[in-house]
């Protein structure tokens, strides 16, 4: 059946837009599909605690020693609800009147939506690598030209190893400048094979140490310290996150993706046509967003996190 109100249009491309977000976000590797299905409600979630007992002495005559082991169930409220209303005038034309939201809301999720995702979970894994009891490592350093970013990364998995933190599943997020660096690094030995069929020179880094993939992060989106505007104070009407006051820029952060959970929820958009709309001659259309990035306390030792010294003014 044929799709012809622009209400009915807008549902079906609601898919479309989770599209978007997996493809322009750097974190949606983060994102924990159990969770997802633990939601309770609009914006809670159920999370598992788990508790066992250790090993005890096997005995010839009384066989194993009994042990308890306990799931029980504890309620999550998200931390952030996020949302914008826009307005697009009337149109004759349902079409036309789809085709700009499918602008605006395609723009909305690349441009906007997903960079404050991104900057809240790498600052939510940031506070929990500095919450008291963590078990995580935070280095610090202004990186210079003559800094070995191979070097650091050595430290870092160091560290990892001596923590017991599996080595399958790791994930490394690294700035541009970063990146760069490590491209030029000297440790890094390279094979380059120009032929007659093929003179493609291929310098991408894909890989550290051929298990651990290295995702490339814009330093926007890499801080440890962000502020969400509201929206409505002044100087806070455009919306988005900004950086504030203490902020130290991430360099990298080597972390075990098991020990990061995040979890997201699109509530459906609601639509307000130009004949129903009290206010208006227009199509009003409302995001909502629930999220959060979690890190159980027991969890932190899988955070390696560096950042800058210079932390900002």
């Amino acid at each position: 059946m044929a799709i012809n109100s622009f209400s009915e249009k807008v549902t079906k491309f609601i898919p479309i837009l989770d599209l978007i977000y997996e493809q322009a976000s750097v974190t949606s590797d983060m994102d924990d599909a159990t969770l997802a299905t633990q939601f309770v409600g609009t914006n809670k979630i159920k999370l598992p605690k788990i508790s066992v007992d250790g090993a005890g002495n096997y005995d010839r005559d009384t066989g194993y020693t009994q042990g308890a082991a306990s799931v029980t169930w504890e309620e999550h409220t998200l931390q952030y609800d996020r949302g914008r209303k826009f307005r697009i005038d009337v149109i004759d034309n349902d079409e036309v009147a789809f085709d700009l939201y499918r602008q605006v809301a395609s723009e909305y999720v690349r441009t906007k939506e997903v960079p404050e995702i991104d900057a809240v979970r790498f600052a939510e894994i940031y506070s929990a690598a500095t919450r008291s009891g963590t078990l995580a490592t935070v280095a610090t350093k202004d990186l210079t030209s003559s800094d070995s970013i191979i070097s650091l990364f050595d430290v870092a998995e160091s560290a990892m190893n001596e923590k017991d933190v599996p080595q399958e599943g790791r994930v490394l997020y690294v700035t541009n400048e970063v990146y760069r660096m490590l491209k030029s690094d000297a440790a890094i030995s390279r094979r380059i094979d120009v032929g007659q069929a093929n003179t493609d020179i291929d310098r991408r880094i894909e890989m550290l140490d051929g298990i651990t993939p290295i995702v490339k992060v814009p330093q926007t989106r890499f801080n440890s310290l962000i502020q969400l505007n509201d929206g409505t104070t002044a100087g806070q009407t455009a919306g988005g996150f900004q950086t504030i006051t203490g902020n130290k820029p991430i360099n990298f952060v080597y972390a075990l993706k098991s020990a990061i959970h995040a979890v997201i929820k699109r509530n459906a958009d609601k639509i307000i046509t130009p004949d129903a709309n009290q206010s208006a001659d227009a199509y009003d259309i409302f995001y909502r967003m629930h999220h959060d990035l979690i890190v159980k306390d027991n969890e932190t030792a899988g955070i390696y996190i560096h950042t800058k010294a210079t932390a900002q003014a």
